[in-house]
């Protein structure tokens, strides 16, 4: 079956991203998209120029679902706590494979994708502070001690850690404290914000 003429690129971009999300970037050929995209390579080709393009569209558009994904699981004035709400992300995120998809993106190794991940990385990082910073300073009213940069470090390496145990085996159950702890961590470097 053909693709719609106007559908191929997206077609072909989402299936590249469920095929990173089932065996990681490594596994990415241009044959291999082509097959799950139901396209011809030379279709690829024409959308992406490259395996590198498409990878370079493959991290955008995972960094994009995940800043969109963690700005939500943050958002104030939700009966459910952030807590339990990035608790329930993170935990799919590795049942769903991004996690996966992320960290061998991150490992991938040739310099355009590596750049562009790492790029993507800090501003998911950036993205993540300023998401913490307004959940505590809205919902919790709190300030934090130390700047949105600082947090958005450390809950990244906390998410990204808590991922990549889950990767190696280890049960959510048995992370799920850990995460727990990490906010209190983060509440450590608060306080009351004044008004």
């Amino acid at each position: 079956m053909a693709i719609p003429r106007g559908q191929a690129h997206d077609t072909i971009l989402q299936a590249a991203v469920e095929l990173v999300k089932e065996r990681g970037a490594s596994a990415i050929t241009v044959d291999a998209v082509a097959k799950a995209a139901g396209s011809a390579k030379g279709l690829v080709h024409y959308h992406f120029k490259t395996k590198l393009g498409l990878l370079g569209a493959v991290t955008e558009r995972i960094a994009q679902a995940r800043e969109r994904n963690w700005i939500a699981a943050l958002e104030p004035g939700v009966a459910q706590s952030a807590v339990e709400r990035s608790w329930d992300l993170l935990t799919s995120e590795s049942t769903s494979g991004v996690t996966l998809a992320w960290q061998s993106l991150l490992q991938s190794g040739d310099a355009l994708t590596d750049h562009s991940v790492k790029s993507l990385a800090a501003r998911f990082s950036r993205t993540l502070g300023d998401a913490f910073v307004q959940y505590l300073e809205v919902e919790m009213e709190l300030e934090p001690t130390v700047p949105n940069e600082e947090v958005g470090w450390l809950m990244t390496a906390v998410i990204d850690g808590v991922g990549l145990q889950m990767l190696a085996g280890a049960k959510a159950d048995e992370l799920q404290g850990a995460f727990a702890a990490a906010w209190l961590g983060l509440l450590s470097l608060t306080e009351p914000r004044t008004v």
